[in-house]
């Protein structure tokens, strides 16, 4: 055990560990509060935790010796993943590194980042004097940001661009100041770097899967979350889609008005509407003809998933929430632990249903066309019970919207107001996507609704401070 833990084996720990106290994966996934499946992939060596803090959570929640823990390597603070702290995040001046930290199943993430001192400061945008510097940081042909640090009453905030976006005003580069790298801005740049590198990195391996027909690719593979090895974004690129394209190809049998259940918890899971392509294309085509007509979706959102996420997640899940209610998707969100293992699902009451899992699961994507009554009847009772016992429940998009930040710990009053940022000058420059399989479309759509539901209600939302 010493040896794995001084090589970061944090698979081998846990596996001596339950040979040393008889504990179950089962076991030790509730002491740590994540599906057995994790806990699965972690000894198999699919997951690496590379977070000496989450290490140090696991330890502790383990029963782990003290001594061991030390012995696992403590990173440099010049280069630990950056965090927000009081929602903003200090950069050092000159050339540096945004570390972003792993996912559950995105990996950890480096951005090249430039620091120069603003040289001024107006109601939408941050000036910074052109000099050779940041002339040469925007031909980098990797993901690279530039950042403008602005001291204001006496707190340094710091402005960012993606750099190949940096396009100059005359002698000065502009940065909006919706770019200020907070827990928003932060969210963005982390999913879209992981899914980036991800799907990049796999793009080769990636295309000759998507040359397959879905059900080819379901059939033909072990498990379609192992498919060729494949890295953890490209994982959930391939199960995602396969199952939209399942659900897409039985339009003719899921008629009228659908209820959607989905096993999305989590924002980095929930991300992928937002930055994923042909999820966006699949819900604008299972869209309601009228808004708020019936069609609805349920998430199952534990209270342990929302205290064990950071901030920045969060955000993601509260947007990803706010895209379905654009497309006149009524969201319902239910807290109950007992029902997060429900496979994922579409239902049209009395009829029929499509079973279409690939969140949190080990084995292949799970598909099926389903009319059987006891099947029917689950599915019915469960999204029944979403309905009446949601903890988002209210009468329209906006009060849903509110109550789902409520539930999130999030400020309703502040995501309305760096939504409405993002709605006048769009995300494209704060993180432009490399892979052609993601798109900030979606991303948009939901600034856009939040800042447009509060601006045509001309609701006042109560703040708590931040």
């Amino acid at each position: 055990m010493r040896k794995a833990a001084e090589g970061w084996d944090f698979g081998t720990v846990v596996r001596l560990l339950r040979q040393h106290t008889g504990l179950s994966q089962a076991a030790v996934a509730r002491l740590v509060n994540i599906d057995q499946a994790e806990v699965s992939r972690l000894e198999r060596g699919r997951k690496k935790i590379r977070d000496r803090r989450q290490v140090k959570q696991w330890g502790e929640a383990l029963g782990v010796p003290p001594e061991l823990i030390g012995l696992l390597p403590h990173n440099r603070d010049s280069l630990a993943p950056a965090h927000p702290v009081d929602g903003r995040i200090r950069l050092p001046a000159g050339p540096g590194q945004l570390l972003l930290p792993a996912g559950q199943l995105l990996p950890p993430s480096a951005l090249p980042v430039l620091t120069e001192p603003a040289s001024g400061l107006s109601n939408d945008m941050v000036a910074v004097t052109l000099n050779r510097g940041i002339e040469e940081w925007a031909r980098m042909p990797l993901r690279a940001l530039i950042a403008a640090a602005h001291a204001v009453d006496g707190h340094e905030r710091h402005f960012v661009v993606d750099a190949s976006e940096a396009a100059p005003q005359g002698r000065a580069l502009t940065i909006p100041v919706a770019y200020e790298l907070d827990d928003f801005t932060y969210g963005v740049l982390w999913a879209v770097t992981g899914f980036d590198a991800s799907l990049l990195g796999d793009d080769a391996d990636l295309h000759k899967c998507l040359e397959l027909s879905p059900q080819d690719l379901l059939r033909n593979g072990k498990s379609l979350a192992k498919v060729n090895g494949l890295t953890g974004g490209a994982q959930m690129f391939l199960g995602s889609q396969a199952c939209a394209q399942f659900i897409l190809d039985q339009r003719d049998e899921l008629a009228d008005d659908p209820l959607f259940w989905t096993r999305e918890q989590r924002g980095e899971e929930a991300a992928t509407w937002l930055f994923f392509r042909h999820k966006h294309r699949y819900l604008r085509e299972t869209a309601p003809v009228r808004a708020h007509s019936g069609v609805g979706r349920a998430f199952c959102v534990p209270r342990w998933a929302v205290d064990t996420s950071p901030a920045y997640e969060r955000i993601l899940l509260f947007l990803t929430l706010a895209l379905m209610e654009a497309y006149g998707v009524t969201t319902w969100l239910v807290d109950e632990s007992d029902l997060q293992r429900t496979d994922g699902f579409v239902l049209v009451p009395g009829r029929k249903a499509a079973i279409a899992t690939w969140v949190r699961t080990e084995t292949v994507a799970q598909t099926k066309l389903t009319s059987g009554r006891q099947t029917l009847r689950t599915f019915t009772d469960i999204t029944r019970h979403a309905q009446a016992h949601s903890v988002t429940a209210a009468g329209s998009p906006g009060e849903r919207l509110v109550a789902t930040a409520e539930y999130l710990g999030l400020d309703s009053g502040w995501l309305t107001r760096r939504c409405r940022q993002f709605a006048a000058g769009g995300t494209r420059r704060l993180a432009r996507p490399r892979s052609r399989h993601l798109s900030l479309a979606a991303l948009d759509v939901a600034c856009s609704f939040v800042a447009a539901e509060f601006r045509s209600t001309g609701r006042v939302i109560k703040a708590r401070s931040r």
